[in-house]
């Protein structure tokens, strides 16, 4: 039986949205992408991810280039559970409000992509982390998790609670790993067509225990799990594993010897995770009477569906070292399995950027995007929140020889903070890459 609800929604995408794009899907492929992210009109061999049918335009030959990116980023919450952090016995908060975070660091996400093109046809391969690539580590826990331990037992004991303790941690690991195969043809000296399929390979691993859990009465008697076996530790320890596989079309049209256009679409990856879980008999009997957990029990099925993505882009050159950039990318995350209307509407970016020949080995670009999520409460939680967005990147393109070049660059992404009734959230996030060009 495949499963789904907000825990189990927050769990597969804790170490899957570390980086540019929509709630599952990762658009940073490329060191390019890291320096202007309006690439969606783009004529290179980053094209075989941004715009596989302007790809054809490309130099003739074989073409390679490896990009190297790190990551880090900060996921806090501040949790005031109507003042319910005051009675922790051994952590209290004077204000009854208490600070969770959450740290994500991805030392290596590497992304490959070669191309060949010869006359009107061009071949092309491209692999990298189609989303996740990393873990997310909640050191002390999260809020939900305390203020399910300290308000039960405020219900348990009414008047006789005095306070609660428990330990707590998760971690999430999740890993899209996603191989494409594409080719594309020029119909016209101006106008090109691509398809291509990708398949992505998901796996991810879920770690997390609440332990040492006891209650203090109002007559100083602790109550602790020697005495309550409903204080038993919960240990989850699950990994899920899935394939899917979609195809990619996409149309480039050279208006102008100064203007680009072109446009994309993604298909739904449809995607199923099985569990293959090692959780302790607590966890198991608390996932077995609670739907929220029951997607790791072992042999359980879960959908993660990565969404369909529509792109248009336009590159403009008003002088001849000059190019500018625009794009959108529509995310259809409605339309997938695991969400629906009551949750979420669909994602919407958009980008800009400009890129500038300082003379025939340097480049400099730079550029915005603007990422704007539609969700209600429903979609948030503790161990997952994805909020409307504003980056900036910027790098440099250095030439070494006629056959080599190196790009490097910085991104950076500032969230808009998100409120529940319980809960602020922030998020703060930076890239910097480093990647090569070779041409054979």
């Amino acid at each position: 039986m495949r499963k789904k609800g907000l825990l189990t929604a927050a769990l597969l995408t804790i170490g899957a949205s570390a980086f540019a794009g929509g709630y599952l899907t990762n658009t940073n492929q490329s060191i390019y992408f890291l320096r202007n992210p309006a690439r969606a009109a783009s004529i290179g061999i980053d094209g075989i991810y941004y715009n596989p049918a302007g790809a054809v335009f490309y130099n003739e030959g074989f073409h390679f280039q490896f990009n190297w990116q790190n990551v880090k980023q900060h996921r806090d919450a501040i949790a005031n559970y109507n003042g319910l952090f005051k009675y922790n016995i051994e952590n209290p908060s004077l204000d009854g409000s208490r600070k969770f975070k959450g740290n994500v660091d991805v030392p290596i996400q590497p992304s490959l992509f070669a191309l060949y093109n010869k006359g009107n046809w061009s071949f092309q391969a491209g692999f990298g982390f189609m989303g996740g690539g990393g873990g997310c580590e909640f050191n002390d826990g999260v809020g939900m998790f305390e203020a399910m331990v300290g308000s039960k037992g405020m219900t348990a004991l009414g008047d006789n609670f005095a306070g609660y303790a428990l330990n707590s941690e998760v971690t999430g690991k999740s890993y899209y790993m996603g191989l494409s195969l594409a080719a594309a043809r020029k119909l016209t000296d101006n106008l090109s067509v691509s398809f291509g399929l990708r398949g992505i390979y998901a796996t991810q691993h879920y770690n997390g225990s609440i332990k040492d859990m006891k209650y203090k009465m109002a007559a100083g008697i602790v109550i602790d799990q020697t005495q309550s076996p409903a204080l038993s530790d919960l240990v989850l320890d699950c990994k899920q594993t899935g394939f899917g596989i979609a195809p990619i079309i996409g149309i480039d049209y050279k208006a102008a010897d100064w203007l680009n256009l072109a446009v994309k679409y993604e298909f739904n990856t449809r995607l199923t995770v099985k569990s293959d879980a090692k959780n302790n008999t607590a966890f198991d009997q608390l996932a077995s009477t609670n739907t929220a957990f029951a997607g790791y029990l072992d042999g359980a099925k879960t959908d993660c569906d990565m969404p369909a993505l529509f792109t248009f882009g336009a590159q403009f050159a008003p002088i001849e070292k000059l190019r500018v950039d625009v794009g959108y990318h529509h995310y259809f995350d409605v339309a997938t399995t695991q969400w629906n209307k009551d949750r979420l509407g669909d994602t919407n970016e958009f980008t800009f950027g400009a890129e500038y020949d300082i003379t025939d080995r340097f480049e400099v670009s730079a550029g915005l995007q603007r990422t704007i999520y539609d969700q209600t409460d429903a979609n948030v939680s503790d161990l997952s929140f994805n909020m409307t967005s504003f980056s900036y990147g910027f790098g440099i393109g250095v030439r070494v020889s006629e056959k080599v070049k190196v790009n490097a660059a910085y991104f950076q992404t500032l969230y808009d903070d998100y409120k529940t009734p319980t809960t602020t959230y922030s998020r703060t996030n930076r890239v910097i890459g480093i990647g090569v060009d070779i041409a054979f």
